[in-house]
Parts: structure tokens; sequence; C-alpha cells
């Protein structure tokens, strides 16, 4: 990626060129005559490096840096002093600025500097999005697993909505773990304490549906309906995509109240975050459904795309030790021995069912061992290259022995060290090779 610098100094002539020499090496620049436009413009998120001159009128880089450092104690600030200020920038590196850089300096030590400056800001970053990762994945409730890109990717972007009330669209095939997904959401938001209700769309009788999420009236009693039973929480529906066109418009009518209710409707409007999970991802149809095209822009859903089981098979194997643990611990039994042809049948298949078919079929391995069989293995996107050199396969057998040994001991390093006969340190390295998290692998 580009990394961003915040170039901060009152002379016009330095501020230029050094801005120009790190433009070629493709830094993304912004230029400030003084601090206070800069300030303005720093958040937590920042993902670059700042650079500020120790002698500037008004904000000083003295103060430049400390109110920076309130923003964000672990920014990456390089300060720019003179032959005579040596002392002050000593100072500032007590009070946390990265480096100073004494004039004149030669274009290589600037680079050089702003480099490893950017380096530490990345690590820094990288860490806090570990760490608010691990948080919410080791918080109660359900838990998403996934080594693939794509459940990293989806896990990342949990943990940054975990605090938010928007509405969720869940797109992806039939048992693909969209109500899991769902459930994570709410359990892992601060609306975990209130109700979450679960109703489907895909009905043959609208009217009791009507009835359902806007409740009714019979003369003798009054009924709530769904968004108001759900307020304070959440209401999660099922198949949106599925909904009958007879109630589509009063479903939207009830959005558009969510979303901005009138003065008049203010004090009855139910809090409710609503999150919706549809088969298939139906943006293209945004320009031309008004259905849709409200869902997705005058709305704001944030859309989460679940893939096939059969486009991640790197979590095929963790997934279906995951519930071989669990439904033996279920059923009171130990649990079966694993055979490696069974394995790579379970990596090959194509899973048409996803992730709710491998649970049915771990559930009957568990009971009937090895009388349960899978179709003949298909390989279709997930078809192993023929043409893979030995450097790669040998990568491959290693990253497999890894994540077995670490089913087997739940995550626990210093049991694989002994199976493996591994040094500590060669361990950590290899697992970070093959982007190994042992949470991933733990009970």
């Amino acid at each position: 990626m580009t990394i961003p610098v915040m170039f901060i100094d009152d002379e016009k002539s330095v501020r230029e060129a050094l801005g120009q020499t790190l433009e070629l090496e493709d830094y993304q620049v912004s230029l400030f005559a003084s601090a206070k436009p800069a300030l303005d413009k720093l958040t937590t998120n920042f993902q670059g490096v700042i650079i500020t001159d120790i002698n500037m009128p008004g904000i000083d880089g003295i103060q430049c840096l400390k109110q920076a450092m309130a923003i964000d104690p672990e920014l990456s600030i390089i300060m720019l002093t003179g032959h005579g200020d040596i002392s002050i920038a000593v100072d500032a590196m007590r009070l946390g600025a990265y480096d100073f850089l004494e004039k004149p300096f030669s274009t290589e030590h600037l680079l050089d500097v702003v480099k490893r400056a950017g380096e530490k800001r990345q690590l820094v970053l990288e860490n806090r999005e570990l760490r608010r990762e691990l948080e919410v994945q080791s918080g109660p409730g359900p838990r998403i697993l996934g080594n693939s890109p794509s459940m990293k990717q989806l896990r990342r972007m949990l943990s940054h909505l975990s605090q938010s009330s928007a509405p969720l669209l869940i797109h992806g095939e039939a048992g693909n773990g969209k109500s899991l997904v769902a459930r994570f959401s709410h359990d892992h938001s601060p609306r975990q304490n209130k109700p979450f209700i679960t109703v489907n769309a895909n009905t043959e009788n609208p009217q009791q549906l009507a009835n359902d999420l806007f409740g009714f009236d019979n003369g003798q009693q009054s009924v709530a309906g769904l968004f108001e039973q759900a307020h304070g929480g959440t209401l999660y529906i099922k198949q949106l995509d599925k909904l009958p066109a007879s109630l589509r418009e009063a479903v939207l009518a009830q959005l558009a109240q969510l979303s901005q209710p009138s003065q008049e409707s203010i004090s009855t409007t139910p809090d409710v975050r609503v999150i919706a999970s549809l088969t298939d991802d139906k943006k293209h149809l945004s320009n031309t459904d008004p259905f849709y095209h409200a869902l997705y822009f005058q709305y704001n859903f944030i859309s989460l795309e679940l893939p096939p089981l059969r486009q991640r098979p790197e979590d095929i194997t963790l997934l279906f030790h995951n519930f071989l643990r669990a439904d033996c611990s279920r059923f009171g039994i130990e649990p079966s021995v694993v055979p490696a042809s069974l394995e790579y049948q379970l990596v090959n298949y194509n899973w048409l069912g996803n992730v709710r078919e491998l649970r049915t079929f771990t559930e009957r391995f568990i009971l009937m061992g090895d009388q349960t069989t899978l179709d003949k293995p298909t390989f279709s996107s997930q078809q192993k290259d023929v043409n893979t050199n030995l450097a790669d396969r040998v990568a491959q057998f290693e990253c497999k022995l890894l994540r077995d040994a670490l089913n087997r001991h739940h995550g626990r390093l210093k049991d694989v060290q002994q199976e493996l006969g591994l040094a500590r340190k060669t361990l950590y390295d290899k697992m970070k090779k093959h982007d190994i998290d042992k949470v991933d692998f733990k009970s």
C-alpha cells in the first residue's frame, strides 16, 4: 500500500523540496505550512508518518508532538531540527517521537528513517487489529472459524462493526453460516443483552408474516409485531429476497421509519438493528429493482459476503475437527481416528450444502465410523495443480502437518513442539510462514 506522510514545515522551499523527494518514492504526501490543519485531519486510524519541523510560529514542533500523541500515543512522528536544537530533539524522543533528523541531512537518511517509521506504524495498526479480533473471537457465544483470506477479512469487518448499529445484509449460498454471522454480530454488540429475534421471510402465508412483523389488533387484544418486540436489540430477517412482493412496500416503510423517525413518531419508533440474509448478492439488481436499490443505497445496508465452502478448502479440515470435538463432547464419546484418506476426500469434495452439510457428515462419522462415506471427490474450483513444483508440495505438506498437530493438541504449542521435535522459535517461524494462528485450534 502507499503510505501517507504528513509533512509540516513553515518554510515553503523545504516543504516542497522534501515533499517532491517523498512523492518520487511513492509516498502519499500532504504538505502543511502549520501544525493546526494537520492536527485537525489526524485520527487514530492514520496509517502513515508525520514529519514536523521543531521551530515554527504558533504551534511549534514540540506542541504539535504533544497534541498528536494525545490523539494516538503510538503515532510515528519524525522531528526536523537545526544544529542548536539537539537537546530539544532529545526531549521530543522522550515524549514519544520516533526519531529526529538534524539539518542538513541526506536524502538517503531521510528515506531510511521514513521507511522504518512507516513499518513501525503498520505493525502497530496490525497488532491493534489482531488484538481487537482476538477480543471478539474470545468472547462468549459463537465463533467465526476459518484461516482462508475471505474468512479473515470477514472477521476483520465484524470486528470493525462490533460497536455499530448499521443494518447488515449477509449473502451467500444456503448452509453457509449466515445465521451464525447474524448471531455473532448481535452477541458482540452493545445490544447483546437485548432481544435477538429471527423471522423467515420465505413463506406461503404473507398475511401471517405481516401480522408477525407489524403486529395486529383483533378487536380484543393488540399484539406487538417483531420490530417492536426486538426493541433495543436485533431483528434478523432470513431470506429477505424471498419476501412476498405484497409486503415489500410495508417493510421498506418500516426501514425508513427506523432510519429516520419523524418528530411525531420518534417516541414510538422502536430502536432495533436489522440484519437480513439473502441467498445471493442482489446488488446487480439495485439499478432496476426499487426494493434492492433502497436496501443498498437508501438505507445503507452494509453487505457481507460468505463464500461457499468449496472456495475455501483450507478451512474444511479445521471446521471438521472443530465439529468432531464438539459432537464427541456432546455425545460423551472418545473422538474417532480420522484416516488421512478421509481428510483428502473432505478437502476435495464439492460441499454443495456448504458448512451445514459438513456438520451433518461429521455427526454421521462420529456415530457410524468407517461406514460413513462421501461421494467421489469432485475436483472443481479447488482442483490441485498437477504442475505444482516440489517446493510448493513440501510447503503444503508441512502446513498440513502443523495444522494436524495443532488440531490434535487443541492449539497447545508445547505439545506440538514435542510431537514434531521442533524448537520453539522454529515452530513460531513456521506458523508465521503458513499464516497459522493457534487461537483457531483452541477447544
